[in-house]
C-alpha cells in the first residue's frame, strides 16, 4: 500500500475548494446539508477576474513542503492517467519539482478535483469519509 506524505484530509480539502472555483459552484459549506450534495447548485457567473478562492488553491500548494507537494502533484498524475501506479507517480512528481521551471498543478482543470478524487479512492483513501 502506498504511503501518503500528505494527509488526505488536506487533499479533500483541496479537493472541496477546487469544486467551489473550477466548477463555480456556490460553496455548501454551513448550509446544514449533510454532505454537501444533496443542495441545489447554483452557478456563478464568471466576471473575467481572478477568483480570490484559486489564489487558496495557488496559496494552499504553496505553503506544502515539497514532500507534500510531490504526493499531492503524483496524485494529479495517477488520476489523470498518466502514472500507472503509485510509484511512478512519485517518480514523475519529483523528477518535475526538480526542474527549474515550476510545477503545474492543474489549479485551472475543471477535471482537477475528479484527478485527486479517483487517485485517492486508488489508494484506498475516500473523501466520503471525512
Amino acid at each position: 500500500m502506498a504511503e501518503l506524505r500528505i494527509n488526505p484530509d488536506k487533499v479533500c480539502d483541496f479537493i472541496e475548494v477546487a469544486r467551489e472555483v473550477l466548477g463555480k459552484v456556490e460553496s455548501t459549506a454551513g448550509d446544514h446539508t449533510t454532505d454537501g450534495d444533496d443542495s441545489p447548485l447554483a452557478f456563478m457567473e464568471d466576471n473575467g477576474e481572478t477568483d480570490p478562492r484559486e489564489v487558496e488553491l495557488v496559496d494552499f500548494v504553496a505553503a506544502l513542503d515539497v514532500d507534500e507537494q510531490t504526493d499531492l502533484l503524483a496524485l494529479i498524475y495517477l488520476g489523470r492517467g498518466d502514472a500507472v501506479n503509485w510509484d511512478e507517480a512519485v517518480d514523475m512528481a519529483t523528477d518535475r519539482l526538480g526542474m527549474k521551471d515550476p510545477a503545474d498543478f492543474r489549479v485551472s482543470d475543471p477535471l482537477l478535483p475528479e484527478y485527486l478524487n479517483d487517485a485517492l479512492e486508488e489508494l484506498g483513501e475516500s473523501c466520503d469519509d471525512r
